[in-house]
């Protein structure tokens, strides 16, 4: 897995609960590094391991950390480095649109990249449907992620689950 989201989740665990609780973390999983280079290959195993760590350490459920993890990554992590993905798009729809064609663009440069597929299908101007594509099964990751896009337009954005891969968005 791209290295940006185990930096991506430790630095949230650092900010939203304190560098102490971050290496209570790290401790539950075994783990001895602090941050992950953005664009490394890391285990799956290692980024499960240290997202169930959270989960316990802290308190919190699978679904709020993943709640956070898309807060924090599209409104801190996410905005800031990879600003040009940011930059002149107009709402939420048109950010979620183009994950398709990042994604892609992330596999030429990444070695090893193997990020999820999005299919889309526009439902109506106001819905779309939003498909996940990947043997990772990171459903919450990717649903947080999506949520946090709708905060990070400032955008309400309903999220109808289809089914484990798919679900309808209506904004506003």
């Amino acid at each position: 897995m791209n290295g940006v989201i185990p930096d991506c989740l430790t630095q949230m665990i650092k900010t939203k609960y304190g560098a102490d609780r971050l290496a209570e973390v790290l401790s539950a999983a075994h783990m001895e590094r602090q941050s992950f280079l953005p664009g490394s290959d890391i285990p799956d195993a290692d980024v499960m391991k240290l997202m169930g760590a959270a989960c316990r350490t802290l308190g919190i459920s699978e679904g709020q950390a993943a709640e956070a993890f898309g807060e924090y990554w599209c409104l801190t992590y996410a905005a800031r480095i990879y600003k040009a993905d940011f930059a002149g798009v107009p709402n939420a729809r048109q950010f979620l649109l183009q994950m398709k064609r990042v994604h892609e663009r992330v596999t030429q440069w990444i070695p090893n990249a193997r990020p999820p597929v999005f299919e889309f299908l526009e439902t109506a101007p106001n819905k779309l449907t939003m498909k996940y594509i990947s043997s990772r099964n990171l459903q919450n990751i990717w649903l947080g992620c999506v949520r946090g896009v709708g905060i990070a337009f400032n955008e309400k954005l309903a999220i109808r689950k289809l089914d484990s891969s798919s679900v309808e968005i209506t904004f506003g």
